[in-house]
């Protein structure tokens, strides 16, 4: 799942505003992985950014973002970018 290590996924801290078309709760973390990760980047609060990042590795964030077709190309350069 490219967690870091000691690290999970807290459904309690996403905001329904941003998962506005469906219930945090119900989202499967293996399976929605990568929505996750690009809802929240693109339209989640300051904390919910934060945890995201705590929680999933650089690598999964990039992979993310690459694969999705709804991530702006700023999103995507500035991860890329404070990854090097």
């Amino acid at each position: 799942m490219a967690l870091k290590k000691g690290k999970t996924l807290q459904l309690d801290i996403l905001n329904p505003s941003t998962f506005w078309d469906t219930d945090p709760k119900l989202l499967d973390l293996v399976k929605d992985r990568d929505f996750i990760i690009v809802r929240v980047l693109e339209r989640g609060t300051d904390v919910e950014i934060r945890h995201i990042e705590s929680v999933f590795s650089q690598q999964s964030i990039i992979s993310a973002l690459e694969k999705s077709k709804e991530v702006s190309r700023k999103t995507l350069n500035f991860y890329k970018t404070i990854s090097i």
